[in-house]
């Protein structure tokens, strides 16, 4: 039982008694429970810890009692509010329907009728509300819930002024909660602009934008960050309904639009006037949809660029810098005709929430599928839609790329060459390549596969044959074959980041580009690749002499850049695809056992590693970019509450303190050898850091066991174990004998936790198909003695100081978990139970096992965790050429 769920069943016993957590939210977590004196199962919903202490309970339940009055067959009552042990809570009816969220991820649009229906059934209930001075403030699809079976589901509006209520109880109070009230894509401008004194328009603004979505399959406007959400909010009109979905009738656009009026006074002037709008509007569908004549267009995704609808997503934001003229004298590409802008688009609105890596991703030639690796396999996204498809066989898959006739797809793994149909069926082996150690795969206009292994480039057929050796391209990575398919673009570092060119036939390699990641040659001449500092750019190369020929022109400068890694595809018919360069920004919140939650002063940036001191006075944290390198590891005091950076060299990560809190050990990547050294230094800085070992590739301490064992998870090329990572021990003593393992092969594993008595191990592994977290003696293994402890993923375990728990995070959920042991002769292991953290933490937390507190980082914007597609890049290019003359 979690410690809020006991708060809360303590506090409530005798009046509602509490069964589980259903679910959690940005302001609440929400309870099943059972109204004792009515005899009826109720939904409970509890304010995070946080966000009630800095409300208030008095204000807060004298501010809800209004919404309790509001009686409407639309409106989900509130049947009850109070504090309990300091949490604030309200009560509402168990409603067994589906949120408009849950229908719209499994159906993209709705029916037309279905849609009208809906959004009158949320103007009536909003009518009631406002004629009593309610505006709900936060309509949105997870805020509608649908009652009764499929084809008669009736609208049912929730959480009623909760929003107000929350607002005018916090006052200036919010901003310590990190609260946002509203949602930025269904936010009217004024909402958006942070105007306290909005109407009733406000909602009907909001309700404009779910009817769009439940009509098109995306909402009016989106984008990449909350402020480019709200900046189109503020100063771009929706494209019609139409445009994206033929079959919408003149009356429904007119509706819709005038709704999502920026200004308040072209819009309806009540929720009443909508209802009867949408009303008259649904007596012109008689013939429409019947007639067959038109289906709906799918919503923004991934096809061909004639298709898509223009204006409908994100405008491309470009730098005012450019490169000279070259592109004025290269001429206009069929797609260029074709299309009359350059929208970027995010393709993936709905990732499955299973690790996708969405720095290797692939799209189809005619950019119709999408691919992309997760810890369960490789999926596909089928044209038009927002269903995922897992491909059986293809766990610890990696690096997927279409064939030219986008009928299969080539990916490496567990180190191995293979390939698979994009309908399905079982992968097939290269066979030829299976003794090498395959990575970073990339088909070729021939059919041919270029792959790295053993430190260099090679070329293979896909239908099975000897691969070929590129002699002169040592240390190159990312391959990607030139249109004709006689040479190939690569990144190297070994003499400084450069991209190169090698020709096929004879071998020959020469140096294109200095600083630049990996590169893609169009068929027209133009060279796109990744700058190692971020950014997608574009530079005219001329095949025949191997050079470029004109300045490098920067064409998306928010595109992610991981090393030379560029996370960008480029498909036949003009469009471009690239992972969005946004570097999740957190808080560190630090959780007391009763509950209180202390947001430390450190200012907001990206953090990937927090760790308690032994004797619990400080945390060290692990901030700034992972993709740039730009990494530092400090020290936060809780005593004087500040922070001061400890160590410096070659960004370090992975803070790992000694049982005695007197010497920290930590991870530096030298990014000129691609190495990742293990360092220790003393915390009082009394001496310069100490190497321990140095290793290609990723390499992170976890536990300091005592003075001669420090655990780490070895990623090296010489530390994998069947491609995967294997769990190592070293002696951080100085003059202490090599590397040794933990255990015998295939003991492979990430996150090594040992337990505070050293006789037990536990670890993330991906052997079940997906990361779960097992349990071990230590340091020696004994035969068929593992011990499975999550049921639904896991990462970063952590032991309670007296050894019966192990705590992990959820994967893929902002969840925390523990599992009670009992470790002995005989080990048994309990069910997990969800902890009561913030909603949107991520996977960076530590247990003080002095206390029990948590430190957790949680979100404070969106996650970047985004793909952004361009139908026509060559607009695009064209602005940016226009806008200056610098260079980068």
């Amino acid at each position: 039982m979690t410690q809020m769920l006991a708060r809360l069943t303590a506090a409530l016993d005798g009046r509602y008694r509490v069964e589980r957590e259903l679910g959690a939210g940005g302001m609440a977590t929400v309870y099943l429970a059972h109204d004792l004196k009515h005899e009826r199962d109720v939904a409970i919903k509890v304010l995070h810890p946080d966000l009630g202490a800095a409300l208030g309970a008095e204000r807060f339940l004298a501010e809800i009692k209004t919404t309790a009055k509001l009686q409407h067959p639309h409106i989900l009552p509130l049947l009850d509010s109070g504090a309990a042990d300091g949490l604030l809570y309200y009560v509402m009816p168990l409603v067994t329907g589906e949120t408009l969220r849950a229908r719209l991820v499994r159906e993209t649009q709705l029916p037309l009728e279905d849609a009208l229906q809906l959004a009158r059934e949320v103007a009536d209930a909003l009518a009631c509300a406002h004629a009593q001075g309610v505006i709900h403030r936060d309509i949105k699809p997870e805020n509608i819930l649908l009652q009764g079976g499929a084809g008669s589901q009736h609208a049912l509006v929730a959480d009623f002024g909760i929003a107000l209520a929350v607002q005018s109880a916090g006052g200036a109070r919010m901003t310590q909660t990190g609260l946002s009230l509203g949602t930025p894509q269904y936010m009217s401008p004024e909402q958006a602009m942070g105007e306290r004194a909005i109407d009733a328009r406000s909602d009907v603004y909001a309700l404009g934008a779910v009817l769009y979505e439940m009509l098109t399959g995306e909402p009016p406007f989106s984008g990449a960050t909350v402020q480019s959400i709200v900046a189109k909010v503020l100063t771009e009109r929706p494209v019609a309904p139409s445009t994206l979905r033929d079959t919408v009738p003149p009356a429904v656009d007119q509706a819709v639009l005038r709704a999502l009026a920026k200004l308040p006074a072209d819009r309806f002037p009540s929720a009443t006037a909508v209802a009867e709008a949408l009303r008259a509007a649904g007596g012109t569908l008689t013939g429409v949809v019947a007639s067959g004549a038109a289906t709906a267009r799918p919503p923004a995704a991934v096809r061909g660029p004639s298709r898509w609808p223009l204006a409908a997503g994100v405008a491309v934001a470009l730098a005012g810098v450019g490169g000279g003229t070259w592109m004025g004298s290269a001429g206009a590409s069929a797609t260029e005709a074709a299309d009359s802008g350059a929208p970027a688009i995010p393709l993936l609105v709905e990732l499955p929430g299973d690790n996708p890596d969405l720095l290797r991703f692939a799209i189809s030639d005619d950019g119709e599928t999408l691919a992309f690796a997760t810890d369960s396999g490789l999926v596909v996204r089928d044209p038009g839609t927002r269903r995922y498809r897992l491909l059986a066989g293809t766990v610890s898959a990696e690096s997927p790329t279409f064939s030219p006739d986008g009928q299969w797809i080539g990916f490496s793994a567990d180190g191995r060459l293979r390939k698979v149909s994009v309908r399905g069926g079982a992968p097939i082996a290269v066979q030829a390549a299976d003794t090498l150690d395959v990575s970073r795969v990339r088909f070729g206009p021939q059919g041919q596969l270029a792959f790295e292994a053993r430190g260099a480039l090679w070329v293979a057929p896909a239908d099975g044959g000897a691969p070929r050796r590129l002699a002169n391209t040592v240390g190159g990575i990312g391959p990607r074959f030139t249109p004709d398919g006689q040479g190939l673009l690569y990144a190297n570092s070994s003499r400084g980041v450069r991209l190169m060119y090698c020709d096929l036939a004879s071998g020959d390699t020469s140096a294109v580009l200095a600083d630049a990641g990996e590169g893609q040659l169009t068929p027209d001449g133009v060279i796109l690749y990744g700058h190692p500092q971020g950014g997608l750019f574009a530079v005219p190369f001329d095949q025949r002499t191997r050079a470029v020929t004109g300045s490098p022109v920067p064409l998306f400068p928010d595109m992610a850049v991981n090393g030379l890694t560029s996370p960008f595809v480029l498909a036949a018919q003009g469009l471009v695809a690239y992972r969005v360069g946004i570097e999740p920004l957190v808080r560190v919140v630090v959780l007391e056992p009763g509950g209180r939650a202390d947001t430390l002063p450190i200012p907001l940036q990206p953090m990937s590693y927090v760790r308690f001191t032994p004797d619990g006075s400080g945390l060290a944290v692990t901030t700034g970019s992972v993709r740039g390198g730009e990494r530092a590891t400090g020290i936060f005091d809780f005593a004087s509450r500040t922070f001061v950076r400890l160590a410096s060299q070659g960004g370090p990560h992975a803070p790992v303190f000694s049982p005695d809190g007197r010497w920290l050990a930590f991870t530096a990547t030298d990014s000129s050898t691609d190495a990742e050294d293990l360092f220790v230094q003393p915390v009082n800085g009394a001496e310069p850091p100490r190497r321990l070992a140095r290793r290609r590739g990723d390499q992170h301490a976890q536990s300091w066991v005592n003075d001669s064992t420090l655990v780490f998870s070895d990623g090296s090329p010489a530390g994998m174990v069947r491609g995967q990572a294997a769990i190592r021990t070293l002696n951080p003593r100085p003059g202490a004998p090599p590397i040794a393992e933990a255990a015998a092969p295939p003991y492979t594993g990430i996150d090594p936790a040992v337990s505070p008595d050293g006789q037990w191990i536990a670890f993330a592994s991906d052997e079940s198909g997906g990361s779960e977290v097992y349990l071990r003696p230590f340091p020696a293994p004994r035969a068929g003695a593992q011990w499975r402890l999550s049921t639904a993923g896991g990462l970063r375990p952590r032991w309670s100081g007296d050894g019966r728990w192990v705590y992990f995070r959820g994967r893929g959920s902002s969840t925390l978990w523990r599992v009670a042991l009992q470790l002995g002769s005989t080990v048994t292991v309990g069910a997990p139970q969800a902890v009561a953290v913030p909603a949107r933490i991520t996977n960076t937390w530590d247990l003080d096992q002095r206390t029990g507190r948590l430190a957790v980082t949680v979100l404070d914007g969106p996650d970047g965790s985004q793909i952004v597609a361009v139908p026509n890049w060559r607009k695009a290019l064209r602005s940016a050429t226009r806008a200056g003359s610098g260079t980068r």
